[in-house]
This record gives C-alpha cells, structure tokens and sequence, in this order.
C-alpha cells in the first residue's frame, strides 16, 4: 500500500489546537482552586472561538454587518413625565389671555414674597390709608404682552387698588398697549381712556396719579391740568420724584420740555419707594408724592396766575 504524508500545515493545526486545550486547563484550574474572579470564565471560552474571516462580496467589498445591541426603552410613565417637566417657549405674540392670567399670577406671587413689597407696605400704611382715594389714573405703565416691567407694575396697581379699597374707577392708557393688554385690563374692570390725553386730566375729588417711569413732561402736564390749590390737594401721583429732573438739569430746558415741575418741587412732600427689588429697572427711583396744604399756603395768590405756562404739544413719551 501506499503511504499517505501529512500536509505540514494540519500538524501545525493540531499542535496549535492541543496548546489552547492545555491553556484552557490551566485557567480553568486557576479559577477552581485559586478563585481569582477577576478573570471571567466567559473570557477563557472565547479564546476557542475563532471568528471566521469575513469574505468578499462578489462585488470585491467587505459588508459589514452592525452588531445588535439591546436599547433600554423607557416606562411610558416615565416618557410622560419627562415630557410634562419640558418646558416650551411661547413667544409673547402668540399669548392668549389664559398665558397673560398665569404670567401675571406668577408677577404676584414673586412680588409680595419679597422684602421690597414688605417695605412698601409700610410706607403705604403710613402715608396712603388714611387718605381716601376716589379714583387711580394709570399712565405710561407700557405693554404687559411685551415687558416684564410692565407686568410687576401693572400687578402693582391691582393691589393698591384693593389694599385701600378705592370705590371708583381704575383708568388706564398708554399709546403702547396691545388687544391683549386691554382684554386684560377689562378682565380687570378698569376704564381704558379712548383718546390720548397727554395727561391733561383735571380731577375735583382725592384721585391717585399712578405714572411709574413716564416722561417728565407727562407729569409736568398733569399738574398743569390742576393748576390751583384747590385741584392739586386732590392730587397724590406716585412716579418717578421731581427733584430728580429739577436741580439736575438745565433750567432753559426744564421751562421748555416740562414747567410745572420747577414750583411743584416747593410744594410736595415725597417719600421714596423701597430700593431693591429685581433687577432695579422696574420701581427704581418712584416715590409717593403729595401737595401738602401747609406748603401751598404759604404761596401768594398771585402765583398761580404768574406761573401759568404754555406746554408742548407732546409730551407723553416714557422716560
């Protein structure tokens, strides 16, 4: 018979083989008599698993296949609540009333949880209360849709209103105010003055001005409009404080742009609002003014008639 040679290369194999045999042996008695956990057994199997090769399409290229991974899908309790705790934007044009009623309520509520409306409170309890107010003028608050200034000092307003129980009116006006801001403002009972007044509103009883940051030549108006004695013991304005404009800036142009400040100064009495509230751009610089008759007295007769004086034709732009 003839003999039949091994192929070098199935030798090599076997040896090869028998030698990974022996290796698996010796890990497997590391793990039983040693206990080193740190190698996995998993590990030592799949030293005998030899992947085969991948082979070329016909076309001459490799395809590779994705392995599969598990994807961890989340409980629909848990989508749900990461979906309510997302928060969407809405821009402020696309409000409606219900987005203006919670913006509002969250205006509140961060207002009188501050120090600033504690402080208010007693300066209002100490020179507001006791005077009865007929009526609130609200001037150059601006657009609650558009400004969070506008928001906190339109809230404002609503509670001076309730905290001195007015029995009248609250009016309103501002050349900026959208539909919305005046749904809102009917939402809220107040009179939204049709036609632009430029402040020129004459009162005959006790009526609060309330102007926060409107032009000087806004007020300058209004106390034009109640020229006398008799008229400005109706008045109490909270706005911005005349002293402000009158000694800091030109007198030429102060008799120009607003006249009436430069006597009222003589005859007011004015107490500051708190300092520090937000970011001090929304009640920065207001005060509590008021005509006091032992400062209007001491004025001559004449004086009325002397400063009477003949103002611009616009003045209602905001400061």
């Amino acid at each position: 018979m003839k003999e039949t040679l091994s192929h070098p290369l199935d030798c090599t194999a076997s040896l090869l083989l028998l030698l990974l045999s022996l290796l698996l042996l010796l890990l497997l008695f590391i793990h039983l008599s040693i206990g080193l956990y740190f190698l996995p057994l998993s590990l030592s199997l799949s030293i005998l698993v030899i992947m085969p090769e991948p082979e070329p399409d016909q076309d001459g290229f490799v395809t590779v296949q994705k392995s599969f991974k598990y994807k961890t899908v989340a409980s629909k309790k848990k989508r749900g609540k990461r979906h309510e705790n997302k928060h969407v934007f809405k821009d402020c044009d696309d409000w409606t009333l219900e987005d203006m009623k919670t913006t509002l309520a969250q205006r509140k509520e961060t207002l009188v949880e501050s120090r600033f409306y504690k402080d208010l409170l007693e300066l209002f309890n100490e020179h507001l209360i006791n005077k009865k107010y007929e009526d609130i003028v609200c001037y150059g608050i601006g657009s609650m849709q558009k400004s969070k200034i506008a928001q906190y000092q339109f809230v404002l307003v609503l509670m001076i209103y309730d905290l001195l129980k007015i029995p009248g009116k609250m009016y309103i006006f501002d050349p900026v105010m959208t539909d919305l801001d005046k749904e809102t403002c009917e939402l809220h009972a107040m009179e939204i003055i049709k036609e632009n007044e430029q402040g020129k509103r004459t009162v005959t009883h006790s009526t609060l001005f309330y102007m926060p940051h409107c032009g000087r030549g806004l007020y300058s108006n209004t106390l034009s409009a109640n020229w006398s004695q008799e008229k400005l013991a109706n008045v109490t304005l909270i706005g911005n404080r005349f002293d402000m404009y009158v000694g800091s800036q030109l007198d030429k142009d102060l008799r120009k742009e607003c006249p009436y400040l430069i006597p009222a100064v003589e005859m007011i009495d004015t107490v500051s609002f708190p300092k520090e509230f937000d970011n001090n751009q929304i009640f920065n610089d207001l005060s509590i003014q008021q005509f006091t008759d032992a400062k209007m007295s001491v004025v001559d007769t004449k004086f009325w008639e002397e400063t009477q004086y003949e103002l611009p034709i616009e003045s209602d732009k905001k400061a």
